[in-house]
């Protein structure tokens, strides 16, 4: 997970990749595994590509991908879901230091395809790669992914709505619906196949 790994290079604290199942004794369908990813960036400074200091205090929000991830897998399991499911939280720190990887590094990540770094402080879909391989090689047939990728998503909705891409047009409306029930509303944005 050489991807993940980078991100957290430039820190004391070691990156994780923390991982929960929950698999209960009755499955509805055998074919179905929810796979709950979250992207748990504890503080992001950028990197060696040093964010702005306004506001830099409230980096520390960017592991909030990784806590809906977590309360996500608790309310699984209390609500005893008749459905097998795994949360896979990346977490690191983005810290400029000694060991932090730089942009013109390559990168390898854990499905080995490489990764040409421009800017460090685009590690949210470094550590992404990692855990999205990592949640699909355990089986999950169904992907929910949750992280707080970039501003243009606050541009774009302001604070009200989260950014929603899928590349299953009946998954998105379930979670779409489920997001309107929850008050937690989603704006589906298109993705073209390439």
């Amino acid at each position: 997970m050489g991807a993940l790994a980078a991100v957290g290079r430039g820190s004391r604290n070691e990156p994780r990749l923390i991982v929960l199942r929950y698999d209960p004794p009755t499955v509805t369908s055998a074919d179905v595994t929810l796979g709950l990813v979250g992207k748990a960036i504890t503080f992001d400074a950028g990197g060696i590509s040093l964010k702005p200091a306004a506001k830099m205090e409230d980096m520390k929000g960017d592991m909030a991908g990784g806590a809906g991830t977590l309360h996500g897998m608790g309310a699984v399991a209390a609500l005893k879901l008749h459905v097998r499911a795994i949360a896979v939280l990346a977490a690191a720190e983005n810290l400029p230091g000694g060991d932090a990887f730089r942009p013109g590094d390559i990168l390898r990540a854990a499905n080995g395809k490489t990764i040409e770094i421009v800017n460090t402080d685009a590690e949210g879909r470094l550590v992404l790669a990692d855990a999205l391989w990592y949640t699909r090689r355990e089986g999950a047939t169904h992907i929910l992914d949750l992280a707080t990728l970039t501003g243009a998503m606050e541009l774009a909705l302001g604070d009200l709505y989260g950014g929603l891409f899928a590349n299953d047009d009946d998954w998105r409306d379930l979670i779409v619906a489920a997001a309107e029930r929850s008050g937690d509303l989603a704006w589906p944005f298109p993705l073209h196949a390439r």
